[in-house]
């Protein structure tokens, strides 16, 4: 089985792997700091989004830099290996400053689930198979909006995962691409982060994620016909009629909006993520790419592994 087809598989898992998911009750969010690298960071981002920024998102490396930041906070390291070594050197430094520490992982005997007080696993089903990440990913973030924000119950995911394989064939053009910018705004934005990591593991391509606002400052001067703009977008925090299709001709930009109510906050969230999730699988596809990129590109994956894991 080649890691594209797993990677759509586990797409599925989640439609039900996610309904058992062990989510927890909000404890205090202006306390609360969730740290992680990656795709882990992009889901600290969503609950600090969630928590109105009560609640913080870090790297590991900025408690390397600067350990105060854990000062009166309890340290949330996400993971999903435990392995990572800035994950596992910061959770030392909050064990030795006697700071209330939690790993949040999907390995239970990793490093970092003994080093820390607390342990939230996160169980989901895998196909054997190393792939970009998806379903661990959208567990993760879940595990951390919990903690912040009360989940009384998820929405209906299979129709969100219908809506999003229709909504993401729009998004998927017949050529190629230097690159993919991807803008969203408030919570949004860990989403496109993550989308854009995505493009870079499976895609092999060049990709940055953007707040709307900050596109529009600067990036966009950088942009060219080769260039692939996406761009995620609700009523709540849409750029309003600021530009217009016309005045981006000749920028190749796919956009989709969520009508959908501010209190429906969780549907937006899951289904722009089962629409990344899509596009980058169907345009890999388009491209003939059957393997993640990362898994093909040896060398870089070696230097990358050592860095991370060592």
């Amino acid at each position: 089985m080649d890691s594209l087809l797993a990677m759509y598989i586990e797409a599925h898992y989640q439609l039900e792997d996610l309904i058992g998911l062990n989510l927890k009750s909000p404890e205090g969010d202006e306390n609360s700091l969730f740290i992680g690298s990656g795709d882990s960071y992009a889901a600290a981002l969503v609950a600090e989004y969630a928590s109105n920024h009560h609640a913080l998102a870090c790297y590991p490396a900025d408690i390397l830099s600067n350990p105060d930041i854990l000062t009166h906070r309890t340290a949330h390291f996400i993971s999903i290996s435990g392995n990572t070594l800035d994950n596992i050197a910061a959770a030392r430094i909050a064990k030795k400053k006697g700071v209330r520490s939690i790993a949040i992982t999907g390995s239970p005997g990793s490093k970092l689930a003994r080093i820390c007080d607390e342990l939230i696993e996160l169980k989901y089903r895998t196909t054997g198979i190393i792939t970009s990440g998806s379903v661990g990913f959208e567990a993760s973030l879940l595990v951390c909006l919990s903690l912040v924000k009360k989940i009384t119950h998820l929405p209906d995911l299979p129709s969100l995962f219908d809506d999003a394989d229709r909504m993401s064939e729009g998004l998927v053009l017949g050529q190629e691409f230097t690159s993919y910018t991807l803008l969203g705004s408030g919570i949004l934005f860990p989403v496109v982060l993550y989308g854009a990591l995505k493009v870079n593991e499976i895609l092999g391509k060049r990709s940055f994620a953007y707040d709307v606002d900050e596109f529009f400052h600067a990036p966009i001067f950088g942009l060219t016909k080769a260039d692939r703009i996406i761009m995620l977008s609700t009523k709540a925090n849409s750029p309003r009629t600021r530009f217009s299709h016309s005045e981006l001709a000749g920028l190749n930009l796919g956009k989709i909006d969520f009508a959908y109510p501010r209190q429906n906050y969780l549907s937006v969230l899951i289904l722009s993520l089962y629409i990344i999730q899509l596009f980058v699988i169907k345009d890999a596809l388009r491209q003939g790419i059957r393997e993640c990129s990362f898994l093909t590109n040896k060398k870089i994956l070696k230097l990358s592994s050592n860095y991370i894991y060592a």
